[in-house]
C-alpha cells in the first residue's frame, strides 16, 4: 500500500520557484542585449530581451553593448531592420566603431 499524499500545493510556495522579471526571463530563454549611449557603457544603459527590442530613445545614440545568453542579436542602421547590420555575438561586449557608432535604428535577437 502507499503512504503517498494526495496535496495540492501552490506553485510559487514550492521551494525554487520564482516569478521572473523581464530581464531574467531574456536571460534565460536566450539572452539579454545591453546597449549603452557611451563607451565601455559610461552612458545611459538599456537591457533588451527576446520579447522587448524597442531601442526607443537610443536610436542613434548607441556606442557599447553587450550580450549576455547563448543566442547573439543583430544591431540595424535602418528602421524595422533594414539597412546595414552587424551581428553582435553571445558574450562579448565592446565599443561600437565606424558607421554602427551612433547609428543603431533597431535590434532583434539571432
Amino acid at each position: 500500500m502507499s503512504n503517498i499524499k494526495n496535496q495540492t500545493q501552490d506553485l510559487y510556495s514550492t521551494e525554487l520557484v520564482q516569478d521572473l522579471d523581464q530581464e531574467a526571463a531574456a536571460t534565460v530563454s536566450g539572452g539579454t542585449l545591453y546597449i549603452s549611449t557611451g563607451y565601455n557603457g559610461s552612458g545611459n544603459e538599456i537591457g533588451l530581451g527576446k520579447g522587448y527590442t524597442d531601442i526607443g530613445s537610443y536610436k542613434n545614440k548607441v556606442s557599447w553593448y553587450k550580450v549576455t545568453g547563448y543566442k547573439g542579436w543583430y544591431a540595424y542602421t535602418g528602421k524595422n531592420y533594414t539597412g546595414q547590420y552587424y551581428y553582435l555575438k553571445p558574450g562579448t561586449q565592446g565599443n561600437l566603431g565606424g558607421n554602427a557608432n551612433n547609428n543603431i535604428e533597431s535590434v532583434l535577437p539571432a
